[in-house]
């Protein structure tokens, strides 16, 4: 008899591909958690390494490099491997996991940076605390029959079957943790004591794929009774490290366990710490940011409450107060709602240093006033980024169409009791946030293109791209004495809210699939360097295939007027509406930081910025880690919306670090 597609993907040890295609006549929701059923049941489980959390090290599927197709929390699954893949598999079972897979296989766009229908997720741990899991099921077993139900049904069966596997592995151990055997075994049950609170919270995290950790000093705190839980907190942070996981909102209600949160983060690079910053935010607190920015964690990042609760409201009237407070800013920093959003997370990239350099070279010529070449520029813009959503557009609903969230389903409102998936309408909330790239060196270049051709005619269109593409001296020494961003000069800084605002203008003309809207946010991370590679030289001062600048920060080198200055700077722009979050990064001394944070902090927000990241590295230390990278291992930058190991850095990206202007 010949065997089936799933029996062939068993007999390769593919557990998770072998559940999808178990049952290829059931729904979706079914096929993707049996799926996950299969590969908690057969999938290697991690060894216990002694800790007070287990499971630990890389999530099921991660830690596998035998292992061609695992679950991910953004894409539903991914091929890790195709070479491998068609290694163990003949052609027909390698053909149809690929076809599954094309499905929903992401979208290219000529402006892509930071992700292509990427979506990261806070689940509601709030309520997991409050409930446990077994009322998850309940509520699930008291809906209508179908695959809906019973995917679900399966999916918590699959957890069993997984913590279980997890227990058998304990016993066998010695010296294990005492209590983590006990709390293992009631998981299921809403936890009484905070160690369990903590158990249960590592638990669903892996089971969830290792996404975002959550509001840990929120949701603890109800179960604190004056423990000190650094350690505990801080091998948590390991967990998310380690599978590269993402981020963690603290605040703005501070307690203990919000200093007890920042000191775990020392010396760590993950998770994303986040703090929503109020006016008068305890001193106590300021005091744990000091001390842990000045381990170079660059943790944790600071947000500006205000300014998002006000900006969320003007966006999104129809959401009740109580629930704009549960703002969070999941993967890198792109903003949502705890427990009751799916918020696309880099969900499109737009490369507007890209449309500027492909239309000036193409039409510079042809217009005789600036204002004229800055509309017609604008406008090929709008026509490049509502040809970008509208492909998002079909992919989300492609998404919703054949690929589940099964994990998110259960763990975020509203999606059982609507009996929809999390990806096709089932959770409160939705939005989606694109990537805008290069911004600040479009207003640079547009700045020199203003001055030198249009206002004062040292050049035409022609000798400007000539001296531009031969890196003439002469002409890069006049185009830096222009205005540029950075400095807190208007002429160069409104100039940029106006781009600004006709760019993010385009965003409204279309409606996010399946509610809601397409917002924006500038988040470049480590990938302004490959965005950078198909833009020719700039007028801004960038050679041919050189990164773009770092999100929202002057272009490298050209803010030499101090952090006050550069901040002013980023505040003229329309920070408001890039709701996903507008990124800001500056590096601090050590020894300035009791000194100089605070008050730059407080300004930037009074003005109307929106998010601060910080970096203390020297400039000693980074170039000893490029000489000898083997003596700084654990040493870590803060770039885009996350913080990063320098060691793990390209070198054009040190460099780019190196660069940033120290205050």
């Amino acid at each position: 008899m010949n065997k089936t597609v799933s029996q062939r993907l068993f007999e390769a040890n593919e557990p998770y591909a072998a559940g999808l295609f178990e049952f290829p006549e059931r729904e979706p929701i079914y096929r993707y958690s049996n799926a996950l059923y299969r590969d908690w049941e057969n999938a290697k489980i991690m060894p216990y390494e002694g800790g007070a959390l287990y499971p630990c090290g890389k999530c099921v599927g991660k830690g596998n490099p035998d292992i061609a197709v695992r679950p991910d929390y953004s894409y539903t699954f991914e091929i890790r491997n195709r070479n491998l893949l068609r290694e163990k598999l003949d052609d027909e079972c390698c053909d149809a996991v690929i076809n599954e897979h094309q499905l929903v296989s992401g979208f290219p766009t000529p402006h892509t940076v930071g992700g292509a229908g990427y979506t990261h997720s806070f689940l509601n741990y709030e309520r997991i605390l409050k409930d446990g899991i077994n009322t998850y099921r309940k509520r699930v077993e008291n809906l209508p029959d179908g695959d809906f139900k019973f995917g679900l049904l399966r999916l918590l069966d699959g957890m069993n079957i997984y913590r279980d596997r997890l227990l058998d592995h304990l016993k066998g151990c010695e010296n294990v943790y005492p209590g983590l055997i006990e709390a293992l075994e009631h998981v299921n049950e809403a936890p009484q004591t905070l160690y369990q609170a903590l158990v249960l919270w590592n638990f669903v995290y892996y089971v969830d794929g290792c996404d975002d950790i959550g509001r840990l000093d929120k949701h603890l705190y109800r179960f604190w009774n004056g423990e000190d839980i650094v350690d505990i907190i801080h091998e948590l942070y390991e967990h998310v490290d380690i599978n590269d996981g993402w981020s963690g909102a603290l605040g703005p209600d501070y307690n203990e366990l919000t200093l007890q949160c920042i000191r775990a983060s020392h010396y760590i690079r993950r998770p994303n710490l986040q703090l929503r910053v109020i006016p008068d935010m305890p001193d106590e607190v300021w005091q744990e940011v000091y001390a842990s920015l000045a381990t170079s964690c660059g943790q944790p990042s600071l947000y500006n409450e205000l300014g998002y609760q006000a900006a969320l409201e003007r966006e999104f009237p129809e959401i009740p107060k109580e629930e704009r407070l549960r703002c969070v800013y999941g993967g890198c920093t792109e903003t949502m709602l705890e427990g009751i959003s799916n918020v696309g997370s880099d969900d499109l990239g737009i490369n507007t240093a890209l449309i500027y350099d492909r239309f000036t070279r193409q039409h510079l010529g042809e217009f005789s006033d600036f204002e004229s070449y800055f509309d017609a520029l604008c406008n090929q813009m709008r026509t490049e980024i509502l040809e970008s959503l509208d492909i998002l557009t079909e992919y989300r609903i492609t998404r919703g169409k054949y690929r589940p969230q099964p994990v998110h389903t259960l763990f975020i409102d509203d999606c059982i009791d609507k009996q929809i998936d999390y990806n096709a309408g089932g959770a409160r909330y939705y939005w989606s946030v694109s990537n805008v790239a290069g911004l600040i060196n479009v207003i640079d270049s547009l700045c020199v293109v203003r001055e030198l051709i249009f206002e004062k005619g040292e050049y035409d269109a022609e000798s400007f791209m000539k001296a531009l593409d031969s890196r003439d001296p002469a002409f890069l020494r006049r185009a830096r004495k222009c205005p540029c961003f950075g400095m807190d000069d208007d002429r160069a800084d409104l100039l940029g809210n106006r781009l600004a605002n006709r760019i993010y203008d385009c965003f409204n003309e279309r409606k996010c699939w399946p509610s809601g809207k397409y917002m924006t946010v500038s988040n470049q991370f480590t990938t302004y360097e490959g965005a950078g590679k198909p833009v020719h030289a700039t007028p801004d001062g960038r050679g041919d295939g050189e990164p773009l600048c770092d999100s929202l920060g002057a272009v490298h080198g050209k803010d030499i007027k101090g952090p006050t200055a550069l901040l002013s700077s980023t505040a003229k722009l329309p920070l408001e509406r890039i709701v996903g979050t507008p990124i800001m990064n500056i590096r601090i001394k050590k020894e300035h930081l009791s000194t100089l944070l605070k008050p730059l902090v407080t300004a930037f927000f009074q003005k109307g910025g929106m998010q601060l990241q910080v970096s203390c590295l020297s400039r000693e230390e980074m170039l000893d880690a490029i000489d000898h990278p083997e003596k700084h291992e654990n040493l870590i930058v803060r770039v885009g919306g996350f913080s990063e190991y320098f060691n793990r850095l390209t070198p054009v990206l040190q460099k780019t670090v190196l660069n940033r202007t120290e205050y």
